[in-house]
């Protein structure tokens, strides 16, 4: 038997995921999170991928009407705060040490010839914790990501931390749940959607970004985007 494609096997993974979130929308079983607190293995320094314009449009749009579809009050994100996330590099902190941020980049401007990634976006999906789309990258992302982990263990003693872990999937949140409530209708939206074509990355910015609360949302901060 050939070889499976890395695209099958993102949509695999993609499916099993939506497969075991879609009851506990029905039932209200979400993943709630929270605003991020000093110190939180979510939401600190990341190297991130902004969509270009025209993608950014169409993914703030299936973003509204998912908002208008929840009952509960959950985190959607605005279209200046979409982005795709290559790798997780720090814990959350309200202020960047400037050592930090020069370290990093210093290694993204040196991977330059890193930065020729392809991704296609096709599908909302989810899990308890939010709704997303579904990003396929066929790989392209890996060099990039495992250089960023090697990055952030330089100024951990030599082990990164754990949430710059190499990531296997390639999807763009649209929201992040604030609440254990049942969300049908935000079910049935991205049932409706779960093969829809949102377009691709191509002229995406790569950018180094912290994340900082702002009303209703999770909203990012670019420390240094590459030209």
């Amino acid at each position: 038997m050939g070889q499976v494609s890395r695209h099958v096997v993102d949509l695999e993974k993609y499916d099993t995921l939506w497969a075991a979130a879609h009851p506990r929308f029905e039932a209200g079983d979400l993943q709630p999170d929270r605003e991020p607190v000093e110190g939180d293995p979510r939401w600190g320094i990341s190297l991130v991928l902004l969509p270009p314009d025209r993608t950014a449009r169409t993914l703030a749009d299936a973003a509204e009407e998912l908002g208008a579809a929840y009952d509960g009050a959950h985190h959607v994100y605005g279209e200046a705060d979409l982005h795709l996330t290559v790798t997780s590099l720090e814990p959350y902190s309200s202020g960047a040490d400037p050592s930090t941020i020069e370290h990093y980049v210093r290694v993204v401007e040196a991977s330059r010839d890193l930065l020729d990634v392809r991704v296609r976006l096709v599908g909302l999906g989810g899990s308890a914790a939010g709704v997303f789309v579904q990003g396929f990258d066929d790989d392209t992302l890996r060099p990039l990501r495992a250089r960023m982990r090697a990055a952030a263990g330089d100024l951990h003693d030599g082990t990164a931390p754990p949430m710059a872990f190499v990531r296997d999937t390639a999807h763009i949140s649209l929201s992040v749940h604030r609440q254990a409530t049942p969300e049908p209708a935000a079910a049935r939206l991205v049932e409706g959607l779960r093969r829809r074509d949102f377009g691709t990355m191509d002229g995406g910015r790569i950018a180094l970004v912290c994340y900082r609360p702002r009303g209703g949302s999770m909203g990012i901060e670019v420390l240094h985007a590459m030209a």
